[in-house]
């Protein structure tokens, strides 16, 4: 709480600052038009003509199969969020040496042949599917990549999105697959670090 109010402080100050050298500017020329000093302080600015391009649209209809597939499942979660099973589900391991080391084990025992060491989605059985294995490094960092989905990804794996990843729900426990989750969000810890022999 106390950053969040020396940020908004420090942001409200930069803004002041600015605005206060804005006005002296203004008013170093009284013979002109304020809006023709704007033009002479950002070359080419039509304040009135400026037009505004709308936002590119990544239209999911006209994507290719292997485009829809890829966001098959992110557009589910967005929509309906995860099957019920799977809701308010959270990770219980904290990030802790052990855990990565059982983590990093699992992880290259099941993802990396596919999603490769380090969650690139370089992994050797990777390389002919299509779509290509998701880039785990990418995803665990995005807010979507909430634990709730993530136990539900990996459990039931891509069958029903058109995905080849297999699901592991009848292979690994619940706390293994946090493991790999905790695994994945402490960064892919080099092999190492994550206990390989």
């Amino acid at each position: 709480m106390q950053r969040v109010r020396i940020v908004s402080l420090t942001t409200g100050l930069g803004w002041a600052a600015a605005l206060w050298v804005l006005a002296i500017a203004l008013n170093a020329s009284p013979g002109m038009a304020q809006d023709d000093l704007r033009r002479e302080l950002v070359p080419g600015l039509d304040l009135w003509t400026h037009e505004r391009q709308a936002a590119p649209y990544w239209d999911s209809k006209e994507a290719t199969p292997v485009l829809q597939s890829r966001a098959a499942r992110h557009r589910e979660f967005m929509e309906a969020g995860v099957p019920v099973e799977y809701r308010s589900h959270k990770n219980p391991y904290p990030y802790a040496t052990i855990v990565f080391q059982e983590g990093g084990k699992l992880y290259r025992a099941y993802c990396s042949v596919c999603h490769g060491t380090t969650g690139l989605g370089d992994g050797n059985a990777g390389r002919d599917l299509t779509p290509s294995p998701a880039l785990l490094s990418h995803l665990i960092t995005r807010q979507l990549s909430v634990d709730e989905y993530l136990l539900w990804t990996i459990s039931e794996g891509g069958g029903q999105f058109g995905t080849e990843m297999p699901g592991y729900k009848d292979m690994l426990t619940d706390q293994e697959i946090w493991q790999i989750v905790t695994y994945m969000r402490a960064g892919f810890p080099s092999a190492g670090a994550a206990g390989q022999n």
